[in-house]
């Protein structure tokens, strides 16, 4: 039986908008929910100065040939976000992507109320965002009007309509609505269906403020890369999703550039994506929705240095693309992201340096323009075209039934994403210029042209190194921008990314062949660093239950039991894993489990910390071995058979 697929590329009607699906989206959090009125908002809206809508702040930024600073914020407490956000309007920063915390975005708000009042107890963050809904529309609107500038709020499906509920009624005029970065990157379990549903909701909610005169933006992110491949699929997957946006109401779409190091690749990208997006903006009808500028951005999910030097030079290569093709803003993260939340002097020193990049070279108006970028360019048109028509013709013309089928058939897909209803079946790697490039397609429908363009670089790459490419240098071309470099020389990184056990340890272990649990915990949503140690273990002989990231604590413990396992690892990146495993060890004793190995490793605490805190506060916990973000697999691997051996296991 054929699978029946209810929705549509079809606008809400008002009516179900506004008595069926808003009173269920508002239910989850009444205290706040009943400061929002949308037709007081609009009030609020027109009394605020046009620096406070994003469209219009961009928009000049486009008109005066200046790059607005486009940096991340958001921290718990009101009075330090304040605190940041006049800090960062001292360094020129006029246009603000707000973070909200995991527990908001996965309307976890007990939590989050939690973590809040230890943030203001303690004067420790103990959330690694600003829970918008708990705090309200009150309270958010002191915080808008704090500052000059626009507000862009961040969060993932399941918080998504909430949290713009409650940000528009702030004040806020812009936000994302990409569903495909919930499946790529935010949401383990939600059906494209799912996906689909929710940003329908917020296009008609921003559609509804635009019928009353209230122009908000939304920002294309696409199907964020969590491995090395072209951005075919990222440019395709933003231009479906505002689409989506379009036919419910938006008049103000912001696409996003995102950069991954090849300088040739990186600009014609940008030149290309405009041209992209009108495109599709005429063949279905949307022909008074505005583009007021492009957004360049670092790519989000690629290793960020830990050395200080480095990461300067990785975020101001990225100033350097936005200064050469001018974007209109640009996402510059901090030099503290591989540590978490960053100070306001990461914040103030990050932004002086892009600054000084976009000054020194902007002046010079230089024309950079290459043969590569336009072959780069053709590339791309084609491939991006190519996917989107696919798609539109799984749908019969609808684009939303279309978006189902072409998932389901790995049509549309990405390497290493969280969703565990992606096909996951293309890869990719870096050619000798450090280019983004397929090593296996999958099934996803690049054109005959772009294949041939694409395999003779790959093979350039093979011929040059006298090896085939696979994905243990796909896992390697991850790392390389972590270390200064697009390309490493064949076996230069190999003690850094150490998969195998090592011989003796091997030996060890023979054919016992031990059932482990990994997973990423809580709602924390980064997931390649689980995938990548799961493959490990599986190659190196050990059985493994792989739960993949977002999983509570309660089911590690499950899984445990259930399959006789002998150790639990455990990776988190998000900085709350130490909420989220209170009183772990003492839950598997009680679950008949408790002298099970468990292993952790990543960004474990929020902001800057000592890791030997880390270590004392997860040691307290009960795990016997704590690593550090980059730890190599294969000495966590040692250390596993070691463990095992001295408990008599193997």
């Amino acid at each position: 039986m054929a699978e029946i697929i209810n929705v549509r590329h079809k606008r809400i009607d008002e009516d179900t908008f506004m008595n069926k699906l808003r009173p269920e989206v508002l239910a989850p959090w009444p205290r706040t929910a009943a400061e929002i009125d949308l037709d007081e908002a609009v009030e609020y809206h027109k009394s605020l100065p046009d620096h406070k809508n994003f469209t219009k702040r961009l928009a000049r930024f486009k008109d005066e040939g200046k790059i607005g600073l486009f940096p991340r914020s958001g921290v718990p407490v009101v009075e330090e976000e304040i605190e940041l956000l006049k800090g960062l309007n001292a360094v020129g920063v006029e246009l603000f992507p707000f973070t909200t915390d995991s527990y908001t975005r996965n309307l976890q708000l007990d939590k989050a109320q939690t973590a809040l009042e230890e943030s203001i107890a303690t004067g420790q963050k103990k959330l690694n965002g600003y829970p918008i809904i708990n705090h309200g529309v009150k309270t958010t609107r002191k915080v808008v009007e704090s500052c000059v500038g626009a507000f862009d709020p961040r969060s993932s499906r399941v918080g998504n309509s909430f949290v713009g509920e409650v940000a528009f009624a702030s004040g806020m005029t812009a936000m994302p609505n990409s569903f495909f970065g919930w499946v790529g990157g935010y949401d383990k379990s939600c059906t494209a269906e799912e996906c689909i549903d929710t940003a329908q909701y917020l296009g008609r909610l921003i559609g509804w403020y635009a019928d009353h005169g209230i122009i908000i933006s939304t920002d294309t992110h696409g199907w964020i890369p969590n491995g090395v491949v072209p951005m075919y699929m990222n440019i395709a997957t933003q231009i479906i999703e505002a689409l989506t946006s379009c036919e419910q109401g938006v008049k103000s779409i912001v696409p996003l550039a995102n950069f991954q190091g090849n300088l040739n690749q990186d600009i014609a990208d940008i030149r290309v994506m405009p041209k992209l997006f009108q495109k599709y903006f005429d063949r279905f009808g949307y022909t008074d929705v505005v583009i007021p500028g492009i957004i360049g951005n670092q790519s989000s999910l690629f290793a960020f240095p830990q050395d200080l030097g480095f990461a300067f030079g990785y975020i101001n290569y990225v100033a350097l693309v936005a200064a050469l093709e001018p974007v209109n803003a640009c996402s510059v993260k901090t030099v503290a992201e591989a540590i978490g939340v960053p100070s306001l002097e990461a914040h103030t020193q990050t932004y002086r340096s892009a600054n000084w990049i976009w000054n020194v070279v902007r002046q010079q108006n230089l024309d950079y323009n290459s043969s590569a970028i336009e072959q780069e360019m053709k590339m791309t048109e084609q491939a991006v075209s190519a996917i989107i028509d696919r798609v539109i013709e799984l749908g019969d013309g609808d684009l939303a039934v279309g978006v189902v089928k072409a998932l389901d058939a790995g049509v549309l897909d990405s390497p290493f994403s969280i969703n565990i209803h992606v096909r996951d079946l293309s890869l990719g790697a870096r050619d000798l210029e450090g280019a983004c490039r397929y090593i296996d397609y999958g099934n996803v429908p690049i054109p005959a042209e772009v294949r041939a363009y694409n395999d003779e670089k790959i093979k350039e790459r093979e011929k040059a190194e006298g090896r085939p490419l696979n994905y243990k240098n796909s896992i390697n071309d991850f790392w390389t921008l972590s270390r200064g470099r697009l390309v490493d020389e064949p076996g230069e990184a190999d003690a850094d990314t150490d998969d195998e056990l090592s011989a003796d340890k091997k030996a060890i272990l023979g054919d016992a062949n031990p059932t482990i649990i990994t997973g990423t915990v809580g709602v924390d949503a980064h997931v390649i660093g689980t995938k990548i140690i799961s493959k490990a273990l599986r190659e190196n002989g050990f059985n493994v239950v792989a739960l993949g990231a977002q999983t509570p604590p309660e089911e590690f413990i499950k899984a445990a039991q259930e399959t006789d396992a002998k150790a639990m690892l455990v990776t988190s990146l998000y900085g709350m894993a130490g909420m989220d495993l209170e009183g772990f060890r003492a839950k598997c004793v009680e679950a008949g489990i408790g002298d099970i190995l468990l292993y952790i490793g990543g960004i474990l605490g929020i902001g800057k910390h000592d890791f030997a805190d880390d270590e004392k506060q997860f040691r307290d916990i009960g795990f016997d071995r704590i690593y550090p973000p980059e730890s190599p697999i294969g000495a966590s691997m040692d250390d596993l058979v070691d463990d095992l051996k001295a408990r008599g296991i193997i």
